[in-house]
């Protein structure tokens, strides 16, 4: 999650979109004068009235707006913001996270990503590969601009067009590719068609 008061922009950070990256390219960062404060990795001050609360990475839009009320920070003249991905290359570099980065995969004795999807598929909750839809498709969620992570590999221009004030250093990278077999790609689009299918508009193929 990350909320700018200079460019009145509230993120809601969807995992393996780019999102980390996205988040430290904007002023509040950087600028204590502003409404809102990182006061810790995970607790958000209201600089006016000193309030804080506890506050995750990849909350859901309804959660984010809660928390910020308790804290008495108004966003009614907010733009609601997310990055989206396409569904099979963010499955992937999910993968490629729990394998490669971290230890989840020897942790739990995945030994391919048949193991993640296992665990997927079995009712498992890990944010990382959790389908987009959780985020985009929560009842009462209004997003204002939805930009793609594929768009942000070439630059932050299509930000820059509703944000001036966006300004990244260096450019996103796209993650590098794993070994998969073509029935495991078969299984990533079965199980998470939907967001496939919602996120049709967004991609060609």
């Amino acid at each position: 999650m990350q909320i700018d008061p200079w460019s009145k922009m509230l993120y809601v950070h969807i995992p393996r979109t780019g999102g980390s990256w996205f988040t430290y390219s904007w002023r509040m960062n950087i600028d204590r004068t502003g409404g809102v404060w990182w006061k810790q990795k995970d607790l958000l001050m209201n600089i006016k009235n000193h309030n804080t609360v506890r506050i995750g990475r990849h909350g859901s839009l309804a959660g984010i707006k809660l928390k910020l009320k308790n804290i008495g920070f108004d966003i009614d003249q907010y733009k609601i913001i997310t990055l989206v991905r396409e569904p099979v290359d963010r499955v992937l570099s999910s993968w490629k996270w729990y394998s490669l980065v971290k230890d989840t995969a020897k942790k739990h004795k995945w030994t391919s990503i048949d193991g993640m999807l296992d665990e997927f598929e079995s009712g498992g909750d890990r944010a990382n590969y959790l389908p987009q839809t959780r985020w985009l498709c929560e009842e009462g969620a209004k997003f204002d601009h939805i930009f793609r992570f594929e768009d942000l590999l070439k630059g932050p221009s299509e930000v820059q067009k509703v944000f001036p004030e966006y300004k990244p250093k260096g450019r996103l990278k796209a993650s590098e590719n794993v070994e998969v077999t073509e029935k495991q790609i078969d299984r990533i689009k079965e199980l998470y068609k939907e967001d496939i299918e919602y996120l049709s508009s967004y991609y060609d193929n």
